[in-house]
């Protein structure tokens, strides 16, 4: 069947409209006057869509002289069945004479009902109004073509978080006076203080020396909402767009803490991306967009987005298996003044395939390095003027609204500097790291997920550590052991996703993450309050109680891990031993209220 244009569908219905309000002969004649209104608004449809720019001038003018050579048979009694309609005359005579001459043909119509009628005016306005609403043809607010291509989406998310610590508890002579310091703890969470205490004394190695609550217990509000666009600009590019509530302070929440006197969230620019796919199995990805690796929340943060280049590739194995690749660049920090700019580069390989009718396994293999993400100590003082600002100094330190807790740090001050320390990252970083996962959807409709991660530094050096240190020997490193792996285990059983009221899902998991095994700043939020050096689990569940909107609740609950010794001693306090052993214990509950479209 020959493909008809968008235009000629319009002025098909409107011929057959046309023709059927002409031509069509009521059983009454004073129904003449409905019809002959109903054959004016058909002709000032046709001038509408002439001006509106949807019917040509010329295809309207063929339409009118169409409508106007059809027969007209003689309003008044019906003719004779089978007989033709007389021709139209030449001219006033000939009719005459015609008429005289021939008898006259005649139509008969039977009768119509009114309530046939009305039905079959209200076939034909629906039919006409659903083409109408296909093509967009007749509706004068009809969006442009590239329009069509635009999808928009939208998830918000309300939460209750409660923050529990251990408090401390401090050693106590017989009247109930406090023994010892305030870092001199029978049992509890170390006074926030004392961590804080390695930033005035400025001894290597440090760890989380920005902690600021350890014992007070917190109940917040927060907020997050997210809205995006995703635009098909051709065949092969799409664009990606999304604002969301957060912050430039961090790179791995977008929720925002009510509690400020009313005052408005912050909209941040989430995602832009344009995305190329010049074949179904090769795609690349530029600018700022969502995580492009097969990874869980051990190692990259469900609200993460990438700044850089993204390639991903596929390959067909056979049925029910396929490998697949990605590669990318990232840059982390740019500077002006040195060339120590940096970056990750990341190499991803990994399979999937179909074990059975009901079971997939996916298993991705990835090797990331962070480059030049290392602290150096200084060896100068700071310079001052006229050079202060005008060449490079502590460029190599880990920025304090970058890192949370866990990860060793060194001080990048020169050994005469007297202002507070600035840190570093002690480690170089070059994680490798290992996904899988299992779904078995024998349970239908519901599915279980299992999945392991694991995850190695394998760049961590004692002896580099040393020597950017600046340290003699085995000064100052005290205990410090290679603490670098992290390992997750996470099941899941449920819907796979919340389309309808009712779907539900629970989770639970267990982990366990060492202090340098990944950077601290790029962890999740949720355990331990963002970080690494700790073991934990996790159990939760959420309930749809309607179409895309659920409620659901989880509980964390994790422990600092222990290696070695710790204690702060003198005025100021000095860390001796490894301060990353010091207690620290965080439950963790969210409250969540969800919804998308």
């Amino acid at each position: 069947m020959p493909h008809r244009s968008s235009r000629a569908r319009p002025a098909a219905c409107l011929l057959a409209l046309l023709t059927l309000f002409t031509c069509a002969l009521p059983a009454r004649a004073d129904d003449r006057a409905a019809l002959e209104q109903l054959r004016a608004t058909t002709l000032a449809l046709i001038e509408a869509l002439v001006s509106q720019g949807l019917l040509p001038r010329e295809r309207a003018d063929v339409l009118l002289r169409q409508s106007q050579a059809a027969p007209k048979p003689e309003w008044g009694s019906p003719l004779p069945m089978g007989a033709a309609p007389a021709a139209p005359a030449a001219n006033g005579a000939a009719g005459v004479a015609g008429a005289a001459a021939t008898p006259r043909s005649v139509i008969r119509v039977p009768y119509i009902s009114e309530t046939a009628r009305a039905l079959l005016r209200e076939d034909i306005k629906n039919e006409v109004l659903a083409v109408a609403r296909e093509e967009r043809w007749a509706d004068p607010r009809a969006l442009p073509e590239w329009l069509r291509g635009v999808q928009i989406e939208g998830d918000a998310r309300v939460r209750w978080q409660a923050e529990r610590f251990d408090a401390p508890v401090f050693q106590r002579d017989a009247a109930g006076n406090v023994v010892g310091g305030p870092c001199d703890i029978v049992a509890g969470n170390l006074p926030a203080e004392c961590f804080r205490a390695q930033s005035v004394a400025g001894v290597s190695p440090a760890w989380a020396p920005d902690l600021s609550n350890t014992g007070s217990q917190r109940d917040r509000l927060t907020l997050r909402a997210r809205l995006g666009i995703n635009a098909k600009v051709s065949d092969e590019v799409n664009l990606g767009l999304r604002l969301s509530t957060g912050s430039t302070s961090g790179p791995t929440s977008s929720s925002q803490t009510l509690g400020t006197q009313f005052n408005k969230a912050t909209v941040v620019l989430d995602r832009a991306f344009i995305r190329w796919e010049p074949r179904q199995d090769l795609r690349l990805h530029a600018g700022r967009m969502a995580n492009p690796f097969f990874s869980s929340d051990l190692v990259w943060p469900d609200d993460l987005s990438f700044d850089g280049l993204a390639l991903q590739a596929e390959r067909r194995l056979g049925t029910g298996a396929f490998a697949f690749a990605t590669v990318g660049a990232f840059p982390l920090e740019e500077f002006n003044l040195s060339k120590r700019d940096k970056w990750l580069y990341a190499l991803q390989l990994g399979t999937q395939s179909a074990l059975g009718d009901s079971t997939t396994w996916r298993l991705g293999f990835a090797v990331y390095e962070f480059a030049r993400v290392e602290g150096v100590r200084e060896t100068t003082l700071p310079p001052t003027e006229p050079r202060a600002g005008a060449v490079p100094y502590l460029s190599s330190q880990y920025p304090a609204s970058i890192r949370l807790k866990g990860n060793t740090l060194i001080n990048l001050n020169a050994v005469d500097t007297t202002t507070a320390a600035t840190w570093g990252l002690a480690s170089k970083f070059r994680p490798v790291n290992l996904t899988s996962t299992l779904a078995l959807r024998a349970f239908d409709p519901n599915v279980l997920l299992i999945g392991v991660d694991w995850v190695r530094n394998t760049a961590f050096d004692r002896a580099d550590i040393r020597q950017r240190a600046g340290l003699a020997g085995d000064t100052g490193l005290g205990e410090l052991r290679a603490m670098t792996d992290g390992v997750q285990l996470r099941v899941q059983f449920g819907r796979p996703s919340f389309a309808n009221r009712g779907d539900w899902q629970f989770s639970a998991a267990l982990r366990r993450f060492e202090r340098d095994a990944w950077i601290d700043g790029f962890t999740d939020t949720t355990w331990h309050l963002g970080g690494t050096n700790y073991q934990g689990w996790q159990i939760g569940g959420q309930y749809a109680i309607d179409r895309r909107t659920t409620v659901g609740l989880r509980w964390t609950s994790t422990r600092n891990l222990d290696d070695g010794v710790r204690s702060l001693v003198g005025t100021p306090p000095v860390p001796v031993g490894n301060l990353s052993s010091a207690p620290l214990k965080i439950d963790l509950w969210q409250l969540d209220l969800s919804t998308r479209f």
